[in-house]
């Protein structure tokens, strides 16, 4: 299978066939190094394959294959997602792909995002899949630690008290501040893809489309970034989500850390928010329907 990372990546390759595929099993070095002759790679394959481990909620919440493996598969519980393709691609291709080189730019982002020291879960490897013969295709799977006693940032507010609220969307702004100044731009920022523990620190996950761009990001990119997250708060609260204005603002000037610039960032994003929001709800409403 043909390489798509360069060797100062760092990345180990176990190779094996199992019916009828070739496996790759592409891991980062770091602290999981010493464990990663623990995992029972073939038997996650296998497992992956037949379909055991899926969540059935995240397949009717839209969210694809992700998959749990417990103590009987690896040294630590995690959580193993499938790649798919989004938009309409996905009725023609689904989880079929040219190239690996998608599944491994997620893996480098997102070793260089827990490098910045942003909460993330430890990634465990990347598996690739690809027919042993007349094969054209390959299929991939992004496998990170569990977050144990984890609820999504929706699920988690529910319950939250105002000042933990506020401190959650305090650190969320400061978290994006960090990947924008370092370059990184996360594509896929919405209120389910931020996990929070019982501690109420908040986590990110899912960089699949995440770019790593000339540092730091132009204004346009973060403008974009800020709009796709707080577009998805809007939809959390239109739906009946516990959101207050407090909790929206807090973010803003966390990310801002000035109140000059939280000024002119709260005109930029409010220009133009009447017709957004019509066009947000009007969509979301056909999407349900």
């Amino acid at each position: 299978m043909s390489s798509d990372f360069l060797p100062e990546d760092n990345l180990s390759v176990t190779t094996f066939t199992l019916d009828g595929h070739i496996c790759s099993i592409f891991s980062p070095d770091g602290n999981i190094k010493a464990k990663k002759n623990q995992f029972s790679w073939p038997e996650i394959v296998r497992d992956l394959c037949a379909g055991e481990g899926l969540d059935p909620r995240a397949a009717q919440a839209g969210r694809g294959g992700i998959f749990y493996f417990s103590s009987n598969r690896s040294p630590q519980p995690v959580v193993v997602r499938q790649y798919r393709h989004g938009g309409w691609w996905r009725y023609f291709s689904q989880a079929r792909f040219f190239s690996q080189a998608r599944f491994l730019t997620e893996l480098r982002i997102h070793r260089r995002v827990a490098e910045l020291g942003v909460p993330i879960p430890e990634a465990v490897a990347v598996i690739v899949l690809k027919r042993e013969k007349w094969a054209v295709f390959v299929s991939g799977y992004f496998v990170t630690l569990r977050l144990q006693d984890s609820l999504t940032l929706p699920e988690f507010l529910e319950s939250a008290e105002s000042k933990t609220r506020l401190q959650i969307f305090f650190k969320l702004g400061s978290y994006l501040k960090k990947l924008h100044v370092h370059g990184i731009f996360y594509t896929d920022m919405h209120v389910k893809n931020i996990l929070v523990t019982a501690d109420g620190e908040p986590w990110l996950i899912d960089f699949d489309k995440a770019k790593e761009l000339a540092a730091p990001l132009s204004f346009g990119y973060r403008l974009a970034n800020l709009k796709r997250f707080l577009r998805s708060l809007e939809k959390y609260s239109s739906r009946g989500g516990c959101l207050t204005e407090s909790d929206r603002s807090a973010f803003l000037l966390a990310y801002a850390h000035d109140s000059n610039v939280y000024t002119q960032l709260f005109r930029k994003l409010n220009r133009g928010l009447f017709w957004r929001r019509l066009g947000y709800r009007l969509g979301w409403l056909l999407n349900r329907s």
